[in-house]
């Protein structure tokens, strides 16, 4: 039936914090994003046993990486005719429906149950899914990029559960299969690793150039502190707590690009 709640497996707990936050965010007058199909997928959820809400600053991170993405993608698509965007560990990601534009093809990568879920709640006539893991390096085989195509990967809130080694191989495995493509994705400070705080982070930095050590064929264009971003939403406390680098750079949205050259 059409106003059935659909039962959620047991996947991954926080799967849908971001989901929450961004609905949450539409319903807002002063609403820094809108997006009216996580609003849909979250009514069509039976969420009553899940895990929804991170907290008030775990969600100032959402929002901030999500507007800041996506206005960066944005940027990008501008200039381009064709692009291909890759989202990685897509989760119940909606960025699709907020920015795509004609003459993108979209990726949605993530583990096989949760695919299954996003097939529940949306066809796969507009975008394309890919159900592996992102260390299963064969999934760059079914990305199809033609001549011209701006290529784009995302990983939002991904790479931070992964330990250092395998963040490398992931890198490594975009630069190869990528020349010249824009990767943005947020990492957390070193402070948090293994601290259990929200959720378990296995990897973390403080500078945001050093992720130019993790590979040769990347470099760093731009990367945004957590704490300097929605300001006006946080609480006076945090604002003061910012001060500090750990706080400030709590979480850093970052954007990467592949030196094309690098595989002439």
């Amino acid at each position: 039936m059409q106003n059935e709640k659909l039962k959620i497996p047991e996947i991954s707990e926080t799967l849908f914090i971001p989901l929450a936050a961004r609905a949450d965010e539409t319903l807002r007058v002063d609403g820094v994003i809108r997006d009216d199909k996580a609003v849909e997928f979250l009514k069509r959820a039976d969420t009553a046993n899940l895990i929804v809400s991170g907290g008030s600053i775990s969600t100032l991170g959402i929002l901030a990486r999500t507007k800041t993405i996506d206005e960066e993608t944005s940027k990008i698509l501008s200039c381009a005719s064709k692009a291909v965007i890759v989202n990685l560990g897509a989760g119940l990601d909606t960025r699709y429906d907020r920015i795509s534009r004609k003459g993108v093809e979209w990726y949605d990568l993530d583990l096989p149950e949760t695919i299954e879920l996003r097939k529940q709640f949306t066809g796969e006539s507009h975008l394309h899914f890919i159900a592996k893991s992102v260390l299963d390096e064969s999934w760059t085989d079914e990305i199809k990029i033609e001549e011209d195509d701006a290529v784009i990967v995302i990983a939002e809130g991904l790479l931070m559960y992964f330990e250092e080694k395998d963040v490398q191989k992931i890198l490594r495995k975009i630069a190869e299969a990528f020349p010249g493509a824009d990767i943005f994705f947020d990492v957390v400070h070193p402070f948090f690793i293994n601290k259990g705080i929200s959720s378990k982070f296995l990897w973390g930095i403080d500078k945001a150039k050093d992720l130019e050590k993790l590979d040769s064929h990347i470099e760093l264009v731009k990367s945004w502190s957590i704490g300097s971003l929605l300001k006006k939403r946080q609480p006076w406390i945090l604002r003061m707590l910012n001060i500090l680098p750990s706080t400030r750079k709590r979480s850093q949205i970052i954007h990467l690009k592949i030196k094309e050259s690098d595989f002439k």
